[in-house]
């Protein structure tokens, strides 16, 4: 158990920060406009999109850890 979710997390993990870094590529223009309702919404969803990366690289292992396999 504990070679697959080393071998996962190696695997997974640069598909997963590139897409993150695309998607905040994609809103940082919009976070840097000077448009009242959008630009804050922006900024938003660029600290979700970075807090929701680490913590699902940080919490769905520990929890694949914790839980026993059952066979």
């Amino acid at each position: 158990l504990l070679q697959a979710i080393e071998e996962a997390g190696e695997k997974r993990f640069l598909p997963i920060i590139l897409t993150t870094m695309t998607a905040i590529g994609g809103l940082l223009p919009i976070a840097w406009s000077n448009n009242p309702l959008i630009s804050p919404l922006a900024i938003v969803m660029i600290g979700g999109l970075i807090s929701s990366t680490f913590l699902s690289r940080i919490v769905t292992p520990v929890v694949y850890k914790l839980i026993p396999p059952e066979i």
